[in-house]
């Protein structure tokens, strides 16, 4: 199992719709699907072994979450609101990486060592520059695809371990494959490192919902 199976299936099977953003100038699921194997060349050839989002949603979320596990790197959502000295010392906890960040985040993790960081805007807008990926990803449903770091009020952040075969079996047995209309949207509202905004996406791409 792979969340990659659910990306593939959107966008075999309507690949003309739009997936993110305007119904104008939105990415259909046939360009999500082509940036995510070119932003999983990137991830494949960084030499990390995690993927780390540290910023507010946008393209770069789906972007970097399917590309991660294509080639078979757990994805690390940040919490970007933490106070800074957290926010670093889970980025330590995280390296090697590969991060993708908002300006200030990316000032401030970008000295650590072991992390390599590039602004949001700019990791977007180099993704043409790469070729995607071969079309093949690993089955292993014990793989790690995100690792989300609690917050609780006590101690110190633990990590959750989220595997392919929990996201891919939750979707498939609650998710009904292009069950959305095509004019339906969502607006999703939950920050990136909150499981409940990895679930919205996930369901929402199955679906067919922009």
């Amino acid at each position: 199992m792979n969340i990659m199976m659910l990306l593939e299936m959107a966008s075999s099977g309507f690949g003309d719709r739009v997936a993110l953003g305007d119904r104008t100038t939105g990415l259909t699921y046939t360009q999500l699907f082509d940036r995510v194997g070119r932003a999983a060349t990137t991830f494949a050839t960084s030499g990390a072994d995690h993927v780390v989002l540290a910023g507010e949603s946008s393209p770069a979320l789906p972007i970097a979450l399917f590309g991660s596990s294509w080639v078979g790197r757990p994805f690390v959502p940040l919490n970007y609101r933490l106070d800074s000295a957290t926010l670093v010392s889970l980025a330590e906890r995280a390296a090697p990486s590969y991060a993708v960040c908002d300006l200030v985040q990316e000032a401030l993790l970008a000295p650590i060592d072991g992390v390599q960081t590039i602004g949001r805007q700019t990791f977007l807008d180099q993704l043409d520059s790469h070729e995607p990926a071969a079309p093949e990803w690993g089955f292993d449903g014990e793989d790690t695809a995100i690792l989300l770091f609690t917050s609780g009020t006590t101690g110190e952040p633990k990590a959750a371990v989220l595997r392919q075969k929990h996201l891919v079996s939750y979707i498939l047995t609650s998710v009904e494959f292009m069950g959305a209309g095509e004019d339906e949207a969502t607006l999703v509202s939950v920050p990136p490192y909150h499981v409940a905004g990895i679930a919205a996406m996930l369901s929402s791409i199955y679906a067919g919902r922009r």
